[in-house]
């Protein structure tokens, strides 16, 4: 009687699997995520529950830095208020200023791309340059370029950066900058814009809908995907501005010293953050600004997020 072979397919050698040869092809990003992403976080969260410099960690003290900030900081209080005013105002300007800009552009006219990038490009230029430019847009007297607009309407000068008496005015002409970025958002509304099927704008206008009636019930439903990714991108950018609030602090109408402006009337989480690391040493009392900054942003998103569920339409599906 014969026996029926049985051949054994060889072993493939552990690193030959498909499922380890996967985790070797992406090793590299994932020692670099875990060197440069992973370690950094957890060692800034260890040093937010200790007493610590730039050099060394003085002593564990847990909470107390949080409890501190939260509970026990007047200037942090202040600060959290000119982030309230800031987020909301700029994002009014980027959102509401950027759509305007792309219904007016989205319209077929000779010389539009012309427009479109001139009024893009202006976003590109970020950073200290534009911080230092609108320094001198809004310089007090009437040299500056904002109070010799105003003065076209009869407008006294107005001293933006340096006023004593209404520091609050330094606050308005920061909110004021985010005009110079609205090409950025214009620039992800017209793509938006371009993805609405023209088929449903005729419909609407076979059924007798006027410009306000097709805004609001044709673009505004099918562009709302758009507009939440907008909102969701420039909460997180606004909460982290810095160079601009920095270098308005910096200018000499009110000579304070302080990066934070005239009485903390430019303070934004970054910049005290900044001077809480940087300038006085403690960076356990910055890893924990730091941290709650991060909290915020999480929650000012999940909120952005949660409310735009109820009227976001994602393609074909039914809307909430």
């Amino acid at each position: 009687m014969t026996m029926a072979l049985n051949p054994q397919r060889p072993k493939r050698r552990w690193w030959r699997r498909e499922g380890v040869q996967g985790y070797l092809y992406i090793s590299p990003w994932l020692l670099g995520f875990l060197m440069f992403g992973v370690a950094p976080l957890i060692a800034a969260f260890m040093t937010s529950l200790s007493k610590a410099n730039v050099f060394r960690t003085i002593r564990f003290v847990g909470a107390d830095n949080y409890e501190k900030i939260l509970t026990d900081d007047p200037v942090f209080a202040t600060i959290a208020g000119n982030m309230l005013i800031y987020v909301i105002g700029s994002t009014v300007i980027s959102i509401g200023l950027g759509l305007i800009l792309a219904l007016l552009l989205f319209k077929d006219f000779r010389g539009n791309h012309v427009f479109r990038t001139l009024i893009y490009v202006p976003s590109l230029l970020v950073g200290i340059a534009t911080a230092y430019l609108f320094k001198q847009v809004f310089r007090g007297g009437e040299v500056g370029l904002a109070n010799m607009f105003l003065s076209l309407f009869g407008t006294e000068p107005i001293n933006w950066l340096g006023d004593s008496e209404k520091p609050w005015l330094a606050l308005v002409a920061l909110i004021l900058v985010n005009v110079w970025f609205a090409g950025g958002t214009m620039l992800i509304f017209l793509a938006g814009l371009k993805g609405i099927p023209a088929s449903y704008f005729e419909a609407a206008r076979v059924d007798g809908a006027g410009p306000w009636q097709m805004f609001r019930k044709v673009t505004l439903p099918l562009l709302s995907p758009v507009i939440v990714f907008n909102t969701v991108m420039a909460l997180i950018g606004h909460i982290q501005v810095f160079e601009t609030p920095l270098a308005f602090a910096n200018s000499g109408g009110v000579a304070t010293g302080n990066p934070l402006g005239y009485e903390n009337s430019l303070g934004t989480f970054v910049t005290y953050l900044y001077v809480k690391g940087f300038v006085y040493q403690d960076m356990g009392y910055a890893s924990a600004l730091a941290f709650i900054m991060f909290a915020a942003t999480l929650v000012l998103t999940g909120l952005v997020l949660w409310l735009a569920r109820r009227f976001t339409a994602y393609g074909d599906a039914d809307q909430n």
